[in-house]
């Protein structure tokens, strides 16, 4: 069997598995916190660990479009692609329901501006289906981490955590554009394998942030 772009294959699989394996530890963390009674802070964990995971998905998924497309039949391949685009747009939800969990409202408010939220991009979701390109799932997030910034920074003052948020939104954003550029350092590593080593760290940083940037977490 051919691979078609083993690079982009291998670093695609070997983010789904750093992702995967973060988003683990995050689903841990939220049980520790939700032991310390720190409800909002669990309850953003947990958002934090679908996202991570959805993440996951998109990078398998991806990885294997990148890398079996010309052995696969045309109708999974297509299959596997919107499969990772919307595996995105379901990080980029759980990214904004993460945000949300930290406001501090009531059960019934949060219930509806989460609902309000998976609604937004339940539609958006159905968008991408007829437009299946990456910059699709890039908007997506994009406008998640806006919204996440906007809702981080009204909760709290900068601190560490904080540092860590916009160093690792900032990093995505770059990956994004490197993606998008459609640069490469080398023939056999294209644009989408830098992106997705800058997004590892990126993703990683968004990782500290998220149990708090506490050593113990690590």
């Amino acid at each position: 069997m051919t691979i078609s772009e083993p690079a982009t294959l291998i670093t695609d699989y070997l983010l789904a598995l750093f992702t995967a394996w973060l988003a683990r530890r995050l689903a841990r963390a939220a049980r520790d916190a939700e032991w310390s009674a720190l409800v909002e802070t669990a309850r953003a964990q947990r958002w934090w660990s679908v996202a991570f995971m959805a993440s996951a998905v998109a990078g398998a998924a991806g990885g294997t479009v990148h890398g079996f497309q010309h052995a696969m039949a045309r109708p999974l391949v297509d299959l596997l692609w919107i499969a990772t685009l919307e595996s995105l747009v379901v990080a980029a939800f759980a990214v904004v329901s993460a945000a949300i969990a930290q406001l501090g409202w009531s059960r019934g408010v949060t219930f509806a501006a989460t609902f309000s939220a998976a609604a937004a991009f339940g539609f958006y979701g159905l968008w991408v289906i007829k437009n299946p390109v990456f910059l699709a799932a890039i908007a997506a997030y994009g406008a998640a981490f806006a919204v996440l910034l906007a809702i981080r920074f009204y909760k709290k003052p900068m601190d560490h955590a904080g540092r860590l948020l916009v160093a690792g939104v900032g990093l995505s954003l770059v990956a994004a554009g490197v993606q998008q550029s459609g640069w490469a350092i080398h023939r056999y590593f294209n644009h989408n394998d830098l992106y997705h080593v800058i997004q590892a760290v990126a993703i990683w940083l968004l990782y500290r942030s998220a149990v708090r940037g506490e050593p113990a977490a690590l």
